[in-house]
């Protein structure tokens, strides 16, 4: 349960301001496009077999994009553009693209480490014990380093876990109907499934960390909304039970509704995240079915999620029920 502050802002103060990502903006069709041809040509590989898994608005720092070589003159100036992820399922290689607004200029950028084949067999092997599927008819979605606790990052309320720092990896694994998310150490010695946040037919992926993200000193849950219009929906819990809901565009508030759901309703909903082990969901992003339509991003003291605004479908039972208890509350 979130501790209590010392002291309380005044009844009609909406909580600080704090800056967002834009979460939902769509990447332009010609971009995906160019930036999936592109790649195809590189692989020798048909465009449709490779899945674009992130993508975000950026501002590079030069002309090149950040990305000029030693020799090359580059103009000094800001420049606005996008970052895309690109995911080949078949071997779970991952690459990075940077394109300006227009993708008049595409480039390929320096993917993150990419998850070794052993460990990938591993994991393979892991799931094919745990009776989830034969390893041959699963494919990587989507992987990442991480750097883990000694429980791998899958705590649950009534547990303790070494505080040591074990290198390793997080990977959603799929047999084209439903996903799952494994954790395990850098050699795939050891190998966890995240059952909390697996099993449903959602796809999940992992939401590209920029700058960091924190909640309020008086905030104890938060969801943001972006609509397609510029108009952003955010719903604040506060420590003292009030919940502050504000529209939003371009900075602007719009509307604001302060309501005084009471300290056991907002008890009730901190009670759920921890039975629902909400720390398992940290950094995850439920994909809609669109790829451009909108997502919410849920935001606790044990981590963030996003899932699609228009429909729960699909996702994961624990997630569903934190879910469900939130839209309640507002």
């Amino acid at each position: 349960m979130p501790p209590e502050s010392a002291s309380s802002p005044a009844p009609d103060s909406p909580p600080a301001a704090r800056p967002e990502e834009p979460l939902n903006e769509p990447l332009p069709e010609t971009i995906r496009d160019r930036v999936k041809a592109d790649l195809s040509g590189q692989l020798g590989i048909p465009a449709e077999q490779l899945t674009i898994s992130q993508y975000s608005r950026e501002t590079f720092s030069d002309g090149c994009l950040g990305l000029g070589g030693p020799a090359e003159a580059c103009l000094a100036a800001l420049t606005e553009g996008w970052q895309i992820e690109v995911v080949n399922p078949q071997t779970g290689q991952r690459y990075v693209h940077r394109s300006d607004l227009t993708g008049d200029q595409i480039r390929q950028a320096e993917a993150e480490p990419s998850l070794p084949a052993s460990v990938r067999d591993r994991i393979f092997g892991a799931a094919e014990s745990d009776g989830l599927s034969p390893s041959r008819s699963l494919g990587i979605i989507d992987a990442e380093p991480q750097t883990w606790n000694g429980c791998y990052g899958l705590a649950t309320a009534d547990e303790l876990c070494t505080e040591v720092a074990i290198s390793g990896w997080r990977a959603v694994i799929s047999d084209g109907e439903q996903y799952w998310i494994y954790h395990s150490d850098s050699t795939g010695e050891t190998v966890r499934l995240n059952a909390t946040a697996s099993g449903g037919t959602a796809v999940p992926t992992f939401i590209s960390r920029g700058a960091p993200q924190a909640l309020g000193d008086e905030t104890s849950v938060q969801s943001t909304l972006r609509h397609d219009t510029g108009v952003i929906e955010t719903a604040m819990l506060e420590a003292d039970g009030r919940l502050f809901q504000i529209r939003s565009r371009d900075g602007e508030v719009l509307d604001r509704t302060i309501t005084p759901v009471g300290q056991s309703r907002a008890e009730a909903i901190w009670q759920r995240l921890e039975q629902a082990n909400f720390a398992h969901f940290d950094g995850i992003r439920y994909q809609p079915s669109d790829a451009d339509a909108p997502t919410v991003r849920l935001m606790a003291r044990s981590g963030i999620v996003e899932y699609p605004a228009a429909s729960t479908d699909g996702l994961p039972a624990d997630l569903q029920a934190v879910i469900q208890q939130w839209r309640a509350l507002q």
